[in-house]
């Protein structure tokens, strides 16, 4: 059923509060939490690195506590678009985690970006050793520019969330949730779950080719499929 003055006031809001200036007001809020989800990160990093040069090949472990790697072995059959639509769901996931993970006082959303760090800092490590640094360059970067500031933009949202909550506790806000506030952030989930799905196409189609033309033979050598 139409509503005209629903409608109407929708767009007396957003001729209001234009999505450019709405997203560059969110950027400004949230800013300093992506940044902190960024240093959780890159503590995870170090840690896994850490954990390798002690002898945790990470990989080796959860294949043999699982019986299998990180992820399935008929990755290796997906057409592009069946690994672009793998990839855009599990990052889909992390994403959305980490911005509910306020919930739990936001220890989900921290472990998620520790985790993460960890994982990418071990198995890099152990496939640099292997194959070299310029190969983890070439495997990550292109489509890392994207997933990475996307899953910082997610944690951000949500440490920013548990912040509003403290705030509303503490009385020094009067509400935790505002139309302004998820309007804004509504665009900036928008616009980091849209750098998920460049990631996804880039990691399922950018990346293999530049490896295979690259690294052909140092991975046949090195035995990496």
């Amino acid at each position: 059923m139409d509503d005209p003055p629903r409608r109407n006031g929708v767009r007396a809001f957003v001729a209001g509060y234009p999505p450019r200036a709405a997203l560059a007001d969110a950027w400004d809020e949230h800013s300093r939490f992506v940044g902190f989800a960024a240093g959780l990160f890159a503590f995870g990093v170090v840690v896994g690195i850490l954990l390798l040069a002690a002898g945790y090949n990470l990989l080796e472990i959860i294949a043999d506590l699982l019986g299998e790697g990180l992820f399935p072995e008929e990755i290796a059959d997906f057409s592009g678009l069946e690994l672009a639509r793998f990839l855009l769901v599990n990052n889909s996931r992390a994403f959305l985690l980490s911005i509910v993970g306020a919930l739990s006082l936001g220890l989900l959303t921290a472990w998620a970006m520790v985790f993460n760090g960890i994982i990418v800092g071990n198995v890099g490590a152990a496939i640099a050793a292997d194959v070299g640094p310029g190969f983890i360059l070439v495997g990550l970067l292109p489509h890392g520019i994207f997933e990475l500031p996307a899953l910082f933009i997610a944690a951000g949202v949500g440490f920013r969330l548990l912040y509003r909550i403290g705030q509303r506790l503490r009385g020094s806000r009067d509400a935790i949730l505002t139309k302004r506030y998820l309007y804004r952030t509504g665009l900036l989930v928008l616009a980091g779950w849209l750098l998920l799905v460049v990631a996804a196409f880039v990691e399922a189609f950018v990346t293999p080719a530049l490896l295979e033309a690259l690294f052909t033979e140092r991975l046949g050598g090195a035995g990496v499929p």
